[in-house]
């Protein structure tokens, strides 16, 4: 019961970093372009990573056995998938409230079920397909198709939350005992480079006019940055990778069905946020439609069979000194 408890200290704080980190590039959008964000973000992350490997005393933090993760191509399709995931997800910030940006992306535990069925031939049982029925009721609950608040952006999050249950899949099929430090500089380095790579090509290249009108956030080049810019950058590094080691910790402290379903604290703190620093106001049929979600999630998460699966691997790599889920070394 303590290592629960502790577990959901750990878990809900985790995610109200997730929501402050999202919240601050929602905030951003307006002045920068995604890929400085990223580009700027990341050298502060991977020095604050190193850092840390030099504090932790576990095993999967330390930096020799790191080389072996950066090195594997495994890792390297997990960090893709998860840049691609993070690219649809702020793809839809112009136009979705973060909260309901939030409840598409959540379908992400059911694609996890349908893959771990269908790779990994999971047991999703009655009250799985409950759930994902359910989950499919509540996207469109919040999208509302062929009515004038539906937006085409709503589908943005949706291929995201595909992108992390594909990850979530890769992870536990071929990465349960990769190291946790590795698993995140692939991730921090990718998104470098590739960052990097578009900024120069937006400053020396630039798209039509039209096309950045259309989609600044994504295709605004370098834009001078202040003092306090630069501050919210590391402000944002430091989130990143306060995120990393408490979803870590959380996975390893605590059983995952447990952790998974308090992941849903998010469409709260997302409300909330969102209200609270960025105007943003939810309406009756987007509260149902994300309640409607979170039921579903956790009919998923909580589906005979899952959780005594899940706790197996969680089990297994707590003893191996390793993350048990995709998210443990998710930045």
């Amino acid at each position: 019961m303590n290592r629960d408890l502790g577990a959901a200290a750990i878990i809900l704080t985790a995610v109200l970093l997730m929501t402050i980190a999202d919240a601050m590039i929602k905030a951003f959008m307006g002045d920068f372009g995604l890929w400085q964000l990223f580009l700027t973000r990341a050298p502060f992350a991977l020095a604050l990573l190193v850092g840390l490997a030099a504090l932790l005393p576990a095993r999967n933090w330390r930096l020799r056995s790191a080389w072996a993760a950066l090195c594997d191509p495994w890792v390297s399709l997990r960090s893709v998938l998860i840049v691609l995931m993070y690219l649809f997800m702020y793809m839809s910030f112009p136009y979705l409230k973060l909260a309901v940006m939030g409840a598409a992306f959540f379908i992400a535990p059911i694609f996890t079920a349908l893959m771990a069925a269908l790779f990994l031939k999971d047991r999703v049982g009655l009250r799985g397909w409950l759930g994902v029925a359910l989950g499919f009721i509540g996207v469109m609950v919040v999208s509302r198709p062929g009515t004038s608040v539906f937006h085409p952006a709503i589908f943005l999050p949706v291929i995201a939350g595909l992108c992390y249950s594909f990850a979530a899949v890769l992870t536990r099929a071929k990465l349960r005992q990769s190291n946790t430090l590795g698993v995140a500089l692939s991730l921090n380095l990718i998104l470098m480079v590739l960052s990097g790579l578009l900024v120069l090509g937006l400053n020396f290249a630039p798209p039509p006019a039209a096309w950045v009108e259309h989609s600044p956030f994504m295709l605004r080049p370098w834009a001078p940055m202040a003092g306090q810019d630069w501050a919210a950058i590391v402000v944002m590094a430091v989130l990143v990778c306060g995120i990393t080691v408490l979803l870590a910790l959380a996975y390893q402290v605590g059983r995952t069905v447990l952790v998974a379903t308090l992941e849903y604290s998010y469409l709260i703190y997302a409300g909330v946020i969102g209200f609270v620093f960025l105007g943003e106001v939810l309406d009756g049929f987007s509260l149902l439609g994300m309640a409607i979600l979170v039921t579903a999630g956790v009919l998923v998460v909580t589906r005979p069979g899952a959780s005594a699966s899940a706790d197996d691997d969680t089990e297994r790599a707590t003893a191996e000194e390793t993350p048990a889920d995709p998210a443990a070394s998710q930045p």
